[in-house]
């Protein structure tokens, strides 16, 4: 791989480690505030928008990302230009609607969806969030398929940045309502905006595209709408399958549920914000090595990937089990302690989700998008059949496993696709060596530690766990030592 390819993409994992825990800390603060119900609906609030977003999206970021290297490449920057156009016009009206229908519908979804008559404050609020968010999001796609991935990133920094200090204004000023909380998305999403247009306009805009002029082509569009319409299939359903647990709890429960179920979802990524970042690079070196036609070399790199992964899961698995109870009490206090124990519950079924990133980065680079698609939807429909059975006849923990349920089919199902040619090889006597470690510190960790925590301050709890993850990690990196060397070696001749 060459040391170009790695600096345009290395800021996806700086700016990775940066924003993840930037949301960590938004989410904290304003639990310390709210109430478990009122931290239900903002967050409700702000899966149904993701939700939403993704529709009115109609695809075009995707295809954006498809079209805009080829352009380039070719040095057509009236053809830029022009798609950049048909995605403004194609998607303004899909704004313009979710936006009146949010704000006039507001006391209606209140009221009938959210089942609260707070949330129709905050509901007005996020309606502004429909007019800006698909243009910041076709100008961070733009620096995306023009691999800069520094503006990508920084963009989406400053715009946390913002979130973080409106946070912190609203509870320095002692103003703790939830619709103050909820205009902190808007602020911060407004300031975003503006720097990704400046740093568009300096660094594109004027120097290629000004003196350009819009190409109306019906050939042109027919083919920029005709890929968007595949992948929003695809995409939509992916971003459904993501948010539709959160949308259940609140219609089939309560938003106190979905509240508690928000700050076991934060709980939950906890591993992504260490591994999360490493998931952007697969698509990108597997599409370089097909270029290469290193083949032996992509097998390689999922077997390798795919048994570091299964020890990490092990790694974290263990530890959020043993832990679960006091994490939940020193980050979000002891009014969501159930969500700790939703933690517990569900925190094994982790590897799913690991796995099947290799797999579905592997499926994207073989460009079977309709495989994609079927599975997702199969997945997806597992989903709300478990959720329905589940909520209703078990609460709110039992929403997590209809949810790993979920993970556990797609993982499947993308691995019987990938057997014939990309079949995994797994290291079955370092998993099982792994797993005897991790079980005596777990045992060890509840029996000499756990009393402790009951008579320590949630200070002093947060430092004792740092310190046991901390020796966890060092045993996990001294036996797995050798394993971990090979897999270093084995990435650097990627380089060759």
């Amino acid at each position: 791989m060459s040391e170009k390819f790695l600096k345009k993409w290395i800021w996806l994992y700086v700016f990775g480690y940066i924003i993840a825990p930037i949301w960590y800390v938004v989410k904290i603060l304003i639990s310390w505030e709210v109430s478990v119900s009122e931290l239900g609906i903002l967050y409700g609030i702000i899966s149904l928008i993701t939700l939403l977003s993704a529709f009115s999206d109609l695809g075009v970021w995707e295809s954006l990302k498809y079209f805009l290297p080829q352009y380039i490449e070719k040095k057509q920057y009236a053809h830029i230009k022009s798609l950049l156009c048909y995605s403004y016009i194609i998607q303004v009206f899909s704004w313009i609607i979710l936006m009146f229908l949010f704000y006039f519908w507001a006391d209606f979804l209140a009221e009938s969806y959210f089942k609260n008559p707070i949330a129709g404050e905050s509901i007005k609020v996020f309606s502004l969030f429909f007019l800006w968010i698909n243009i910041f999001n076709i100008l961070s796609q733009f620096f995306l398929a023009v691999q800069n991935t520094l503006y990508y990133k920084f963009v989406e920094f400053v715009r946390n940045i913002f979130l973080l200090l409106s946070v912190w204004v609203f509870l320095f000023l002692d103003i703790s309502q939830l619709s103050f909380f909820s205009s902190a998305w808007v602020i911060s999403l407004y300031w975003g905006l503006i720097f990704a247009i400046l740093l568009f306009l300096k660094k594109y805009y004027s120097p290629y595209l000004e003196s350009e002029k819009v190409i109306w082509s019906k050939d042109l569009a027919k083919s920029f709408f005709s890929y968007a319409l595949v992948v929003f299939l695809s995409a939509q359903i992916w971003v459904f399958l993501s948010q539709i647990d959160m949308q259940m709890i609140i219609l089939l429960l309560s938003t106190s549920e979905a509240g508690y179920y928000s700050v076991y979802l934060s709980l939950i990524t906890i591993p992504f914000l260490l591994i999360g970042p490493i998931f952007s690079f697969l698509l990108p070196i597997f599409s370089e090595l097909s270029a290469q036609k290193s083949y032996d070399k992509i097998l390689n790199l999922k077997s390798s990937l795919s048994n570091v992964l299964i020890l990490s899961w092990m790694f974290f698995s263990f530890f959020l089990f043993t832990f679960s109870h006091d994490i939940a009490y020193v980050l979000f206090w002891e009014a969501f302690l159930l969500s700790g124990k939703i933690l517990q519950f569900s925190c094994f079924f982790l590897i799913f989700n690991f796995l099947l990133q290799i797999n579905f980065n592997i499926l994207g680079w073989l460009w079977k998008v309709w495989t994609k698609l079927k599975i997702t939807s199969i997945a997806l429909l597992v989903n709300i059949a478990l959720n329905i059975l589940f909520l209703k006849m078990f609460w709110v923990v039992w929403a997590a496993l209809a949810t790993w349920i979920g993970w556990f089919v797609i993982f499947i199902l993308s691995e019987l696709s990938l057997r014939k040619n990309y079949t995994t090889t797994y290291n079955i006597r370092s998993i099982w060596s792994n797993l005897l470690l991790l079980m005596s510190l777990s045992y060890i960790s509840h029996l000499l530690i756990q009393n402790y925590f009951l008579e320590l301050s949630r200070m002093w709890n947060l430092i004792f766990i740092l310190l046991f993850g901390l020796t966890w990690v060092l045993f996990f990196g001294l036996v797995n030592k050798s394993y971990l060397q090979a897999l270093f070696i084995e990435i650097k001749k990627f380089r060759k």
